[in-house]
């Protein structure tokens, strides 16, 4: 009898929550999310940016809540649907979320199987679809003109495939008023598991063979010869981080209000300069764990401390972009559903308990928060533009 009262009490309070949600007002903006990177149809590049907008209850102008599987323009696993971004597009939209354009890519075995060999043998991989171009970069700098919108992106928008249109490539940083010279960092739990081309390369730059283990961080340096970039790596092993783990250290910009500060985030980040400004402000810097010893290598290559992980430049009368050095979208943290208030909530309050992975405590306490921020901000230009 106490069992099925106890049941009975969890569903009205799990009810309770279903129908509070339902009772919240809707919050209609105009957005568009291209994402060139869909291998697979558990849209996991966008996916964490329709969960927020579905959550907090923002819909399209039909009054539809976004979805995934739908609301999206780039390549389209379902269908093989392979999409540009052009300005037919942008038509009733203010805010443009630039996800991801690495691409999609054919995998002899399978992208699972590809995965799995990663960090232990070589494959040849062909490029089908992906990268921006010169028309689309132009597309998107031309909505980045009209006040009234909101321009986000993330990596790597700037990097492989785009970079083999380097007019492409130097438009989409003038508007985010940074520059990408091809350096790459990422933390690696177990340097093991880094992906054999990469310890390849470092076999072939350093004439030894690949016998790291355990946690550690790597800064890479794609190649393009194009542009005078050429491969480039540095490996740093946990005797020398004076921290567990790469941080993000948020300032006080209003769009990073409500995000925590000192966040692990434990992906590839980008090793962007951020032109100086006044127009121009770094919202969170990365932070990696390193000590003086393990920075001097960097220091011969120019690369500095600790490096921006977020970006804002607002040239007046233009549209506000916001820039994230990182595939900050591409997490897949176990969801409750969307249609629950306090769904996140509940997340960021667990993200403080002891034994969740770390990636929870950057989606919810970082990225959702400013997330929610950026999809408030392109509200209220929508109702001002009314």
């Amino acid at each position: 009898m106490r069992r099925r009262h106890v049941l009975a009490i969890i569903i009205l309070i799990i009810g309770g929550y279903i129908l509070a949600w339902h009772l919240q007002p809707a919050r209609e903006i105009g957005m568009l999310v291209v994402d060139k990177t869909v291998p697979e149809t558990d849209y996991r590049e966008h996916r964490a940016i329709f969960w927020v907008a579905h959550h907090h209850r923002f819909t399209d102008p039909e009054g539809d809540f976004y979805r995934a599987d739908r609301d999206y323009l780039g390549y389209h696993p379902e269908t093989g649907v392979k999409e540009e971004l052009t300005s037919a597009h942008l038509t009733g939209n203010n805010l443009l979320y630039l996800a991801d354009s690495y691409g999609i890519y054919d995998y002899e075995e399978g992208l699972e199987v590809y995965e799995e060999k990663l960090p232990y043998e070589h494959q040849d991989i062909e490029l089908i679809f992906g990268g921006f171009d010169r028309d689309e970069a132009e597309t998107a700098a031309r909505f980045a003109a009209e006040e009234g919108n909101i321009l986000v992106g993330e990596h790597n928008i700037f990097g492989y495939p785009t970079y083999r249109d380097t007019e492409a490539a130097r438009i989409l940083q003038d508007l985010f008023n940074v520059r990408y010279d091809g350096w790459l960092a990422r933390y690696y739990p177990d340097l093991n598991q880094a992906a054999f081309w990469l310890k390849e390369l470092y076999s072939r730059i350093y004439g030894l063979p690949w016998d790291l283990h355990g946690p550690g961080m790597v800064f890479i340096r794609e190649e393009a010869p194009d542009l005078g970039w050429y491969p480039d790596l540095v490996i740093i092993e946990k005797e020398d981080f004076t921290g567990p783990w790469p941080v993000i250290e948020t300032g006080g910009h209003h769009l990073v209000e409500g995000a925590a500060s000192g966040v692990p985030y434990l992906y590839w980040m980008e090793v962007l300069r951020v032109k100086e400004n006044e127009h121009t402000e770094i919202l969170a810097y990365y932070e990696p764990p390193l000590d003086e010893e393990a920075r001097a290598p960097l220091e011969v290559r120019g690369l500095p401390e600790r490096f921006p992980a977020a970006v804002s430049h607002k040239p007046p009368g233009e549209a506000e972009r916001i820039y994230f050095a990182g595939d900050f979208a591409d997490q897949l943290p176990a969801l409750l559903p969307p249609g629950l208030t306090g769904s996140a909530a509940i997340k960021r309050f667990l993200t403080y308990m002891p034994g969740l992975p770390e990636e929870y405590r950057f989606y919810f306490q970082w990225y959702e928060p400013v997330l929610v921020n950026i999809l408030q901000n392109a509200e209220k230009r929508a109702d001002h533009d009314e």
